[in-house]
């Protein structure tokens, strides 16, 4: 490369102007929310951010990432794309769905198969999955996403893709820079799911703490490879769960580790106060007892209780429609709304 070439490789405090016009006037767009300040007060959807997210096996990881999804596809039309090797598709898509409506699919749907196919097409348009049964590097995936452009991806877990290399060490960095430049060149926010380190298994809180022998939420140097992923992610979380504390078992805690960029909204959460989900049923989570979705839903499902009452209410005006024909005859027209609304208990 000649002399002028690698002069045209600067950038030039001007070629921010455009940027730093929005700090100066007040006028820098925030990252998207969900309508809940004790989310949306640490964590902003920003375009074509890397997200490094960690947690202990089996405390719903996966769960928090794809209701956030839901969220952000309902909210703000975003679509995903999904590499999560340690989870079926149906179990994946038995999630999305659940969060989607706010249901039951294994309980609400057995007498809605309308709604049941309304909700998939409507998870389809939203959601795309690379298949798992065979196995990829990072930029494999990488190259699979980029021909199905999305606002978002999620790798998980990152322990699960393949070493092209031998110095592992030096490789996870150098994939840290390819999925930021991925990130940079597709505007596509990617969140990545890592599993721990072994000692971050063996950290309990103390004797006589509240949570004694419990495991502790873990940090971002527990992430299995060690703090190089803290340092070049934009924002970091920590996922928690205590799964064997007999009330707490059902309340995520969402440890927001870093947030590289503050002025387009988000924060660190105090290391004291996380934000805590509540688990409902398996099918929503209750922030300050808010459920964000509330609103997204559209009716499909009928349950258990609501299919009796449906039924109930049926048998009723049978019934009325009978004695009404016995009392006028059976030959006689009645208008319908002499008795739809009264509360006769036939």
């Amino acid at each position: 490369m000649d002399n002028k070439a690698l002069a045209k490789s600067f950038n030039k405090p001007f070629d921010a102007f455009e940027g730093l016009e929005e700090i100066r006037l007040g006028k820098v767009q925030q990252g998207l929310g969900i309508g809940v300040d004790a989310w949306d007060n640490f964590i902003r959807w920003k375009s074509g951010q890397f997200n490094m997210v960690n947690g202990h096996d089996n405390v719903g990881k996966t769960d928090v990432i794809l209701w956030y999804f839901v969220n952000m596809a309902k909210k703000h039309n975003k679509t995903f794309n999904i590499f999560c090797s340690e989870n079926t598709l149906r179990s994946q898509v038995f999630k999305l769905f659940n969060f989607w409506t706010g249901r039951r699919m294994d309980k609400d749907f057995g007498n809605d198969e309308a709604g049941y196919r309304r909700t998939l097409n409507e998870i389809t348009d939203c959601f795309s999955f690379i298949p798992t049964n065979k196995k990829y590097t990072a930029n494999h995936i990488l190259d699979i996403a980029a021909t199905n452009n999305c606002d978002g991806l999620l790798i998980d877990p990152f322990n699960s893709l393949m070493v092209e290399t031998g110095n592992k060490h030096q490789e996870d960095y150098n994939i840290c820079s390819d999925i930021r430049l991925f990130c940079d060149s597709t505007s596509t926010t990617t969140f990545v799911n890592a599993h721990l380190v072994t000692q971050a298994a063996r950290n309990v809180y103390p004797k006589d703490h509240d949570y004694e022998g419990h495991l502790k939420p873990p940090e971002k140097a527990d992430t299995e490879g060690g703090q190089k992923f803290a340092n070049r992610a934009d924002d970091f979380w920590s996922n928690h769960r205590m799964t064997q504390h007999s009330e707490r078992w059902k309340i995520a805690e969402v440890h927001v580790r870093k947030v590289k960029e503050t002025i387009t909204g988000g924060g660190v959460t105090p290391r004291e106060a996380p934000i805590e989900m509540v688990w409902d049923d398996y099918t929503k989570y209750r922030i300050g007892g808010i459920n964000p979705l509330q609103e997204t839903y559209t009716g499909v499902g009928v349950n258990e209780l609501e299919d009796i009452e449906n039924q109930v209410r049926l048998e009723k005006s049978d019934a009325h429609s009978r004695m009404s024909r016995q009392s006028y005859g059976a030959n006689e027209e009645i208008e319908k709304d002499e008795y739809e609304d009264d509360e006769i208990p036939f």
